[in-house]
């Protein structure tokens, strides 16, 4: 069964009757938050054709207080977008834009200082729509509808391919900085287009959904990377509900348990991260191939080790490591690709730093930086300072400041708030170091990284 959506544009339902439009999942970017709330809550609620009095009894409110969030005359409590969600089968998507709508109201109300925050992670906006995930592990590709209109042709989908290989290229180089404004906007105009319009054939509309997930994650991981993981999470659902169209579990698989679960993880929720990649690595078994294992798995020792497991850490990482030996070049799809020896590599330094094992993340970190490649500046940024700390954790303080110089070196030659805020990291950790050395690291970060003496300076 298929409902017909603006433009031409078809989309299936799920198995399980969560009849959320398009418009309801993409989450458009016109006007206030609150207004994408009550334009979202309308049309589910029209989608299931509820009348607002009913759907008000079944909340247990006033059908006019669902009229006035509707109007955006009157902003809802939490409770009730909750409840909302829930009798819609909205997937927590009512839930997420709620939570940017209080965050936009927050910021209009307080200090200068407090409207600079960062949206935040909301870790039961995607639980649901995780758990629908796992249960549902058939395709909703539409049948092709007919059109006099613009079909999305191989064409198309071979420059949209390019575009996307560009700018991954940039952010490796250069971070996120002007390029992801350019990144947001061609999202919002030509991907949006692009999606909107029939496919000429099926596998058109594979490849076509593949790009766009590449898009999302891609826009995902540099929100993370600008410190606005609430914006992460909303790219990151968004790619899932996409891939989740055409029955690519395996991909599917990689969201749920690498990039959602490194989002929990990066916002201090290991048990959440450590939940969501094993249900990935359950889902998807033996469908994905090794690296995609061995990058889920590696998640999963991360999260283990961020809670002092250190057999559990071991026992993965090194399951990790016989997956990816067991990888066949040229086999793997090509969104794994990166995940190769420095990159496990990489993984298994910060495991062995958060169990306090200095020297062993130090060797694993050395072949990280070796084998990571000299485009990836941000990742060799953000190695450097992590063998920074292991040195620091050994007690060498000229080492540390040595291999730190670096690191800085590195990270002013991106725009990447990650690599900042290691360098800070890095300079808070030397403060009961005081001495010539220190302050020449000091100095030299003050005068080609101001920004991380800027956070230094409010921490």
């Amino acid at each position: 069964m298929t409902v017909t959506h603006p433009r031409g544009a078809v989309a299936g339902r799920g198995q399980r009757g969560g009849n959320v439009s398009a418009k309801a999942r993409e989450i458009v970017a016109e006007g206030s938050a609150q207004a994408r709330l009550g334009a979202a809550l309308r049309e589910l609620r029209s989608r299931k054709g509820l009348s607002q009095a009913r759907l008000g009894a079944a909340v247990h409110c006033s059908g006019d207080l669902i009229r006035r969030v509707e109007a955006t005359e009157r902003f809802p409590n939490r409770q009730l977008i909750e409840a909302c969600d829930r009798v819609l089968e909205a997937d927590g998507s009512l839930l997420e834009l709620w939570v940017a709508a209080e965050e936009e109201r927050r910021r209009a109300t307080s200090p200068r200082k407090e409207r600079l925050q960062p949206a935040r992670f909301v870790p039961e906006a995607s639980e649901s729509l995780i758990t629908r995930w796992v249960a549902t592990d058939s395709p909703v590709l539409a049948e092709l509808p007919s059109s006099d209109g613009l079909w999305v042709t191989d064409q198309d989908v071979l420059v949209a391919e390019a575009t996307l290989d560009m700018f991954r290229r940039l952010d490796h180089a250069h971070g996120p900085g002007h390029f992801g404004a350019h990144l947001s906007s061609y999202i919002d105009s030509e991907l949006s287009s692009l999606l909107s319009r029939p496919a000429a054939a099926p596998g058109v509309e594979l490849d076509r959904t593949r790009i766009a997930t590449g898009f999302l994650e891609l826009a995902g991981y540099q929100a993370v990377d600008s410190g606005r993981p609430g914006w992460a999470q909303s790219h990151y659902r968004r790619a899932l509900q996409l891939t989740a169209r055409t029955g690519d579990r395996a991909y599917g698989g990689y969201l749920v348990g690498v990039n959602l679960s490194h989002l929990a993880l990066h916002c201090n929720h290991p048990s959440i991260a450590l939940r969501w990649s094993q249900a990935a690595v359950e889902v998807i078994d033996t469908a994905a191939s090794p690296a995609t294992r061995a990058a889920i798995t590696a998640v999963s020792a991360r999260s283990h080790a961020r809670m002092g497991n250190e057999r559990e850490t071991t026992e993965l990482l090194l399951q990790a490591e016989a997956l990816l030996n067991s990888s066949v070049v040229g086999e793997e799809p090509p969104w794994i690709s990166y995940f190769t020896r420095a990159y496990l590599a990489d993984e298994m330094a910060h495991c062995l730093n958060d169990l306090g094992r200095a020297p062993s993340a130090r060797t694993q970190v050395a072949d990280a930086l070796e084998g990571v490649g000299p485009d990836r500046v941000r990742r060799l940024a953000i190695d450097a300072a992590l063998l920074a700390s292991t040195w620091l954790r050994s007690g060498d303080i000229e080492q540390a400041c040595a291999v730190g110089k670096a690191a800085v070196g590195y990270a002013a030659r991106t725009s990447s708030g990650r690599s900042v805020e290691r360098i800070a990291r890095l300079l808070v950790d030397l403060k009961p170091h005081a001495g010539q050395t220190v302050s020449e690291l000091d100095e030299y970060v003050r005068a080609v990284l101001p920004a991380a003496a800027i956070t230094l300076s409010r921490s």
